[in-house]
């Protein structure tokens, strides 16, 4: 079982029990003197399989009258609810929010705990600032308490003040990390029940999930912890092959084990973060002394002759964009061996991406399953895909004038599509669709399991920012190109437009560079030239989108083209 499962046992199956059994009083029983707390302490077998996790208990099973008048302290993640933009519409902050409000319907008093950084949101200035901010997400008064600077334990009293608190930051105090008994039981003061919902600390051994767990009757893994662990056994379970890990992050010597263990299930294992130099160093090639871990060097050979044995492929990155140390506005793509003194690399470069997008084309994504006889009145006729929908006009108006196609609108904004779904369901058209989703990894997921063909894709007016070399990943990258060319009919035609002229001519050029040898231009349509380019002066279709509409208002000039599939692909 690898260090992540190890935790997740640990800090949610050691005290499975009911108030009836294990008295308030009792708690003190599993306390430690020493501050540290290792984890192997508890017994736990090596399996080497996922499916050997054993059940962990979840607030949704736990008997809602046993929360009424309890003190329930709730690990909450920052990285979710916290960020500079919240997006309340997604999965893992609804989950998140439901855990407290739950919790305070149910009749419990709730106190909240986390670690922040102004790095993720420059407002988190101090507890009183992210008490404001909880406040106003929850829509529910938020007490900052100061009770771990103080040292002093939470009092009966103190929680007649209000019904949610939140403890100070977590971050401040070295005792969270080295998972010190005595600080974990004076942040437990007062506490019958834990929560944990911060899943991506599983992986940690804190006096706030683990030690806490040791001085509470009970704990348990709150909503948004339950989806993510379910989101993990399910992959987990596929049998389909390649098996693609992507690895990002540091700390190669303390997850050693863990990716030993992703090495004993996949296919590849893809490095992208911190770990990736490393592994480069591990492999012989020159990486700078300042992004080489010193004491993980023999531990990179292992996993590298690990991998080798076990045939498991392993890519790195080749280049990576990086911002100059001096001037940080200056930007340059450097191969991954040769990254000058005073150079600091930021993201991964353009080779590198394209390796990965190779890699997870071939491997099977993780499908979409979308029952297309509810979605339309009949999922046999031809489909037509809009990528980023927007706000749908152009969907909503071919629907209504081509009842012979089926139209589906992909957008990342789950806001929008949420808008255009509920236009579609009061207007009663039965052929127009929207998913929430980045076409960019989603597109040949979804479109292939449609029943009827493909004949159109329609890519307008995306952000002109994409342009942009340091905004790269906003629009139309390799994989997303190949798969339209793969799954266009014969015939089958793509419609691009901008209003920014550079934007336009870039999407030409990607889908005849990256389309495979399939699309070419429909020169025929070409009637204006603007700055000695072609283009097609009007939409073909007479519908407009929302941008294009703007933009034909004030005057500005449109640039349009089409490309199609030839009959032989």
């Amino acid at each position: 079982m690898s260090p992540v499962l190890k935790t997740v046992q640990t800090t949610l199956s050691l005290n499975k029990l009911s108030s009836s059994n294990y008295p308030r009083k009792e708690k003190k029983l599993l306390q430690h003197g020493s501050c540290s707390f290792p984890i192997n302490n508890v017994q736990l077998s090596f399996r080497g399989e996922l499916e050997a996790l054993p059940h962990v208990q979840t607030l949704r099973e736990f008997p809602r009258e046993e929360l009424v008048a309890k003190v329930v302290m709730v690990r909450f993640d920052s990285t979710i609810l916290l960020g500079e933009k919240l997006d309340l519409s997604s999965q893992s902050a609804s989950k998140a929010l439901y855990t407290i409000k739950y919790l305070h319907e149910c009749g419990a008093k709730v106190i909240l705990m986390s670690e922040w950084s102004r790095k993720i949101n420059p407002k988190l200035l101090d507890a009183q600032a992210v008490a404001d901010i909880l406040s106003s997400v929850l829509q529910l008064n938020v007490i900052a308490l100061r009770c771990i600077s103080c040292k002093s334990p939470l009092r009966r009293e103190d929680l007649q003040k209000a019904d949610i608190f939140l403890l100070e930051n977590l971050s401040e105090y070295k005792e969270e990390v080295a998972n010190c008994s005595k600080f974990a039981e004076l942040l437990s003061s007062e506490v019958d029940i834990l929560v944990n919902d911060s899943f991506c600390q599983s992986h940690k051994v804190l006096a706030s999930t683990v030690g806490v767990a040791r001085f509470c009757y009970a704990s348990m893994a709150g909503f948004s912890f339950e989806e993510n662990l379910h989101q993990l056994k399910k992959i987990a379970k596929t049998k389909k092959k390649p098996y693609l890990a992507v690895i990002g992050g540091g700390n190669l010597k303390r997850n050693a084990a863990a990716l030993q263990f992703l090495a004993s299930r996949c296919d590849a294992l893809v490095f992208v973060g911190q770990m990736s130099f490393q592994i480069m160093s591990a492999l012989g090639h020159s990486i700078p002394t300042n992004l080489v871990e010193r004491d993980a060097h023999k531990a990179a050979l292992d996993i590298v002759q690990f991998a080798h044995d076990k045939n498991v492929l392993m890519s790195y990155p080749k280049d990576f964009w990086c911002t100059n140390q001096h001037l940080p506005t200056e930007l340059e793509v450097f191969p991954a061996h040769g990254v000058s003194a005073s150079w600091l690399p930021v993201d991964l470069g353009p080779r590198s991406l394209e390796e990965i997008y190779s890699l997870v084309t071939n491997s099977k994504a993780y499908p979409f399953e979308i029952d297309w006889s509810v979605a339309y009145h009949d999922a046999s006729q031809p489909l037509v895909v809009d990528i980023g929908s927007g706000n749908g006009l152009f969907i909503m108006g071919m629907a209504q004038n081509r009842k012979d196609l089926n139209f589906l609108g992909l957008e990342i904004n789950g806001k929008l599509v949420r808008r255009c779904l509920d236009s579609v369901h009061q207007s009663g058209i039965r052929n127009a669709y929207f998913i929430g989703s980045n076409a960019t990894t989603t597109f040949r997921s979804i479109v292939s399991s449609y029943p009827g063909e493909l004949v159109l894709v329609s890519v307008q007016c995306p952000n002109p920012d994409f342009n942009k070399p340091e905004n790269r990943w906003s629009m139309l990258q390799r994989s997303l190109i190949e798969a339209v060319a793969d799954l266009l009919a014969s015939k089958g035609k793509v419609f691009l437009q901008s209003d920014v002229e550079a934007v336009a001519m870039r999407m030409k050029e990607q889908f005849l560079q990256y389309g495979k040898g399939k699309l070419h231009l429909s020169h025929d349509q070409y009637n204006i030239r603007i700055n000695g380019n072609a283009w097609l002066e009007e939409n073909p279709f007479g519908i407009h989108s929302d941008w294009e509409q703007h933009v034909i208002d004030r005057g500005a000039p449109m640039y349009r083209l089409m490309l199609s599939k030839s009959t032989g692909s």
